[in-house]
């Protein structure tokens, strides 16, 4: 029975890598397919938020606390800010940039905590190898950013589309960094339950404000954009938390965040053979400096680089679609 049941953990481990590994490297291209007949915003809140009611059963058919007080606030806060303004950001991103590209810039979360934990009342100022770090990720960003970067038909980025997702890793980051010091929720997946529930209903009303549903013709949806909306759902956000969530358990977190490495690669790759996307040499070599960046950001001592990963929904600091 021992070996059995080892046996059992060791697959479990292997699937929960490769859910936030694979599945989360390719919801990058499964996003342009869902947004193919389907507006962005509305897109993106009807996703999280049927993740987040599938989360929340989830969590309560577990056992987990419900959570008290002003933790209701805070984790919906923390929803709003992370995987809420994070994933629309991304969504919009890759409306208008190659989704490898977008999966890139969301990469440089690490660098933007690192930069945020300098200032404030528990500042903590980067140390040589952090800063090494943020010069090199952000020579990335400009090299990626800058003039004659191809998109979508080899046509010519527009700035300030890529500008929206590192917004959106900004919002991220920030959000990651006050969770820290928040009341948040006791369970990490009723904490992130929470947070997704609130940021799929503030997106829905928005998309429903801007009258994205009435640029939405259901009837003319393809089933691939429904197929893409519950993958994104269901295994982008529910297993792939469920994934993440068990592999913190149980694995050290610097090799739970391997992730944020495998991600673009997978990303980028996927884009690449079946998006049709474009990769120069200059693509190739912004990616190499980017995550040469986020791995020498998330190595540097804790002190350093002052952000350690906060529980639930901002336990998450480069997920994020």
């Amino acid at each position: 029975m021992p070996e059995l049941r080892a046996r059992h953990e060791r697959l479990q481990m292997a699937l929960s890598f490769a859910c936030i590994w694979l599945i989360w490297g390719s919801t990058f291209l499964v996003i342009r397919y869902a947004i193919a007949d389907i507006p962005p915003l509305l897109m993106c809140g009807l996703r999280l938020a049927l993740a987040g009611a599938l989360l929340l059963g989830w969590a309560a058919a577990t056992g987990a606390h419900w959570p008290r007080g002003v933790e209701w606030r805070n984790a919906a806060l923390v929803g709003v800010l992370l995987p809420g303004i994070g994933n629309a950001a991304v969504t919009i991103g890759v409306a208008h940039v190659p989704s490898g590209l977008v999966a890139l810039l969301v990469s440089t979360i690490p660098l933007w905590m690192a930069l945020l934990a300098s200032f404030g009342r528990d500042a903590a100022p980067p140390g040589k190898q952090a800063l090494l770090g943020l010069v090199l990720g952000f020579a990335g960003i400009a090299l990626l950013l800058g003039p004659g970067v191809a998109g979508h038909h080899d046509a010519p980025i527009q700035p300030g589309w890529a500008l929206i997702p590192v917004f959106g890793s900004l919002s991220w980051a920030w959000g990651s960094l006050w969770s820290r010091r928040a009341a948040m929720p006791a369970s990490p997946l009723m904490s992130t339950a929470v947070g997704l529930a609130a940021a799929g209903l503030v997106l829905v009303l928005l998309a429903a404000g801007v009258g994205d549903f009435g640029r939405w013709n259901i009837a003319a949806t393809r089933p691939s954009a429904w197929a893409a909306l519950v993958y994104l759902a269901v295994f982008g956000s529910v297993f792939g938390f469920g994934a993440y969530l068990f592999l913190l358990r149980r694995v050290a977190p610097s090799i739970v965040a391997t992730y944020a490495f495998v991600n673009p690669v997978v990303a980028i790759a996927l884009g690449w053979t079946l998006g049709g996307e474009s990769l120069t040499p200059r693509t190739l070599t912004a990616a190499a400096v980017v995550l040469a960046a986020v791995m020498i950001i998330t190595t540097a001592r804790p002190a350093a680089r002052g952000a350690a990963a906060p529980a639930g929904a901002g336990a998450v600091p480069a997920r994020r679609p």
